[in-house]
């Protein structure tokens, strides 16, 4: 999603018919100019991957995007290191502490 906005998603949703997807990279570190209600609700993901550094002075994510996330797992880089994914028939997901 990169720094894909509440508008972009809207947009996302309007042209695509994208509904529980797997994976989200959450845009923007978390930031609550990403990652609105209606987008999660729509997407419903599964896994959710946040890249933010840790204790930056943003303050990301934010609290309230991780409470929109609440029906996915979460996965973050301050606090999970490292996240690799593997397809093969299944998703798997491993991280490497920092």
């Amino acid at each position: 999603m990169g720094d894909a906005g509440v508008n972009v998603e809207k947009n996302i949703i309007e042209e695509y018919n994208i509904k529980n997807i797997d994976i989200l990279k959450v845009g923007h570190h978390g930031s609550n100019t990403s990652s609105s209600q209606s987008f999660i609700n729509e997407i419903k993901p599964k896994y959710s991957i946040i890249s933010v550094g840790r204790n930056n002075r943003y303050n990301h994510p934010n609290e309230e995007v991780l409470k929109r996330l609440i029906n996915s797992i979460v996965y973050r880089t301050d606090l999970d290191g490292t996240i690799e994914i593997e397809f093969n028939k299944k998703i798997n997901i491993a991280r490497y502490l920092p």
